[in-house]
Formats: C-alpha cells, structure tokens, sequence
C-alpha cells in the first residue's frame, strides 16, 4: 500500500491519480476556459471606461513627479500598454553563433 493510499483509507476519500490522469486524446478541460460572470464583465467595462483617466494621471506623474522611481514606472506603463512589453531574444550556442561542442570522450583503463 502506497503513501497515498494509505492517507486515502484513512480519510475515507479516494486518491488522486498520479502522473498521466488523462486518457491519450482527450482534453483535461474539455468545456474550455469558464465563461466570465456578469460581475467579471461589469468590471472589466468599467475599468476600460477608466483607461484614459489614468493614462492622464501616468502622463502627469511622468512629467511632472518628484521621483525619478515613480517616473521612470510611469512611463514604462505607458509605454508596454501602448507597444507591448520588450521581446527578450534568446539564443542556443555560443556569443559568436557557433554551435556548442557536445562531444563526450570516455577513456577506459584496465585495472591494476
């Protein structure tokens, strides 16, 4: 008997699934993303009825606060909901574009 099913027998509650507890095929959330509630809907309009207030109050503390901390978010805000945020590239291999040297060498040597 395994941990998990140990605690199971004891609680009286049947254990969860471990690894893979989806058939091959099927999706783990077959209905799809819950429908927002008519509360959620109410405040994302009224948040986007705000959105040009606030960009008034980003511009203002941009230009005019006292803080270069508070500034410098304020414009970054502006900024990433304009554009979007700043794509960070990666790359695989080396500064110079070469590939990376995966090459493993095993030496054997005979026992004394």
């Amino acid at each position: 008997m395994t941990k998990n099913s140990k605690t199971a027998a004891i609680s009286g509650k049947t254990a969860k699934p471990r690894g893979k507890p989806f058939v091959k095929g099927a999706s783990g959330n077959a209905a799809g993303r819950p429908k927002l509630t008519p509360e959620a809907v109410d405040l994302i309009a009224a948040c986007k009825e705000k959105t040009a207030s606030a960009l008034d109050v980003l511009m203002q503390i941009m230009e005019n606060g006292e803080n270069e901390r508070n500034r410098m978010a304020a414009a970054l805000a502006i900024i990433e909901r304009g554009h979007g945020k700043a794509i960070q590239p990666t790359t695989v291999g080396n500064p110079d574009g070469s590939p990376i040297d995966m090459s493993i060498k095993l030496s054997f040597v005979k026992p004394a």
